[in-house]
């Protein structure tokens, strides 16, 4: 894939790149645009050799004190700047690509004055089959500095010029990345859980009025609409008699809570991609006229990123309200008359739901904030939590998982054990289940039959 500017970054290219595992380039205008505005940029660093611009003509961090003498100033922007090293279990390989990815905004966008040479030695990590290992935790810093700084030292240090060390390790391309993968995890769940809770619903012959089209329009939110209708297109040809009172609360409440979530998906897209574009290097080069001609490179607090922790805490959030309602419906799957504990000869499909119910607690104690850290001091008084909310998204799909693959077995095998029948839109999704964890299956043999429904819906 090649790209010509800010409008090629987009959530498919991301999936492509770290997913797909392909490859970008920069086009040759694209090429010239950055190197015109490295031009502009070290004509204005020469221009104002003796201010105090930040990690350019001084260090970092404290080091923004003094300005640096020509000896100092060759060395300093020949390396990254100095960043701490942390411990533990590593990034997986798709979300440091995609750090990659995010870290082009400021380079297409101008902010950062750095080569093109560099932006394409950059671009060529993505051939090579490993990447550098880069620390998962203890992350605390305000910005994305210890994660960059590993990222990116064995491959640029000592190679950069004035003003790139920044440009490199700067910013909050991690915390873009971080969001925007939680993303590309979460959008797929929006049809699985609609189609698990259509089973279920068939299952314990859930009234379709519950789903009824004119809901949609009382309710009038489109999302919630969008979760109505594929739920009653799923449930379009039912052959045997529905209850004649209403379903239990948490069938009725599916649709608005799965709307939600549907909802919150669509608000992370549209600020995924905003990070994903947007510069966050500092000191940003922006461009000086006659009046701000003094302040031409700005130092500023574009390395926290307002979007990704918190965006991510509220999907966590409806995550685990998900996982609730449907630990509910699964128990209702299970213990309505004629229930799956009244029709399996022994309790063992059944007694699944002691699993559900401890992913669930799992989920709901992965909810609490990733609020801005107070730990730092001095200078840097305040650190951001993104790779925190990232990690807690994680583990959160672990359990939604786990919970959606009870669901579906128990479910399936309710319809089975009742010798009914499903619709047309569901039977492809029941025969694979069925097929996976068939009836009598023994306690021997769960865990790999869990596995394998868990890895046809989740593929």
């Amino acid at each position: 894939k090649v790209i010509s500017n800010i409008e090629d970054i987009t959530l498919e290219l991301y999936k492509d790149v770290t997913i797909g595992r392909n490859v970008i380039r920069l086009s040759e205008s694209l090429q010239r645009k950055i190197d015109e505005r490295r031009t502009e940029f070290l004509d204005y660093v020469k221009k104002h050799r003796n201010n105090h611009l930040y990690g350019i003509t001084t260090r970092q961090h404290v080091g923004a004190k003094k300005v640096l003498d020509d000896d100092s100033l060759k060395e300093f922007g020949s390396r990254l700047p100095a960043y701490g090293a942390s411990l533990g279990e590593k990034l997986p390989d798709r979300l440091v690509r995609g750090i990659i990815i995010a870290r082009l905004a400021d380079y297409i966008n101008g902010t950062s004055g750095i080569r093109s040479k560099t932006v394409m030695n950059m671009l060529k990590m993505l051939d090579k089959d490993t990447l550098p290992k880069v620390a998962a935790r203890g992350n605390g810093e305000p910005g994305d500095i210890i994660v960059l700084g590993a990222l990116f030292q064995d491959e640029f240090s000592g190679q950069l010029e004035i003003g790139e060390g920044m440009a490199l390790i700067n910013g909050s391309p991690v915390a873009s990345a971080a969001l925007a993968d939680v993303v590309v995890q979460y959008e797929q769940y929006i049809s699985k859980m609609e189609d698990v809770f259509s089973l279920a619903a068939l299952a314990i012959h859930a009234p379709l009025q519950h789903f009824d089209s004119r809901l949609a329009d009382i309710w009038n939110d489109p999302f919630i609409s969008a979760t109505l209708a594929n739920i009653r297109e799923n449930l379009t040809g039912i052959d045997h008699e529905q209850m004649n009172y209403q379903a239990p609360v948490s069938f009725r409440s599916a649709p608005r809570v799965f709307g939600w979530f549907r909802r919150m998906i669509d608000q992370a897209q549209n600020l995924a991609l905003l990070g994903l574009r947007n510069s966050s290097n500092n000191p940003a080069f922006v461009d000086a006229d006659s009046e701000h001609e003094s302040n031409g490179i700005l130092s500023n607090g574009g390395y926290h990123h307002p979007y990704s922790a918190p965006m991510i805490d509220a999907l966590i959030r409806s995550v685990a309200d998900v996982s609730q309602i449907l630990i509910s419906v699964n128990n209702r799957v299970v213990e309505m008359p004629n229930g799956l504990l009244e029709l399996e000869p022994e309790p063992e499909v059944s007694t699944l739901y002691h699993v559900a119910a401890g992913w669930g607690e799992e989920v709901r104690s992965l909810t609490l904030p990733s609020l801005i850290s107070l730990a730092n001091g001095g200078q840097t008084d305040t650190g951001t939590s993104d790779l925190l909310a990232w990690r807690k998204a994680s583990e959160a799909t672990e359990g939604l998982e786990a919970i959606l693959s009870v669901l579906a077995i128990t479910s399936s095998h309710l319809i089975t054990r009742k010798n009914e029948k499903v619709t047309a839109r569901l039977e492809s999704i029941y025969k694979e289940i069925m097929e996976r964890f068939p009836l009598d299956t023994t306690h021997t043999d769960f865990n790999d039959a869990i596995k394998s429904v868990q890895c046809y819906l989740f593929k």
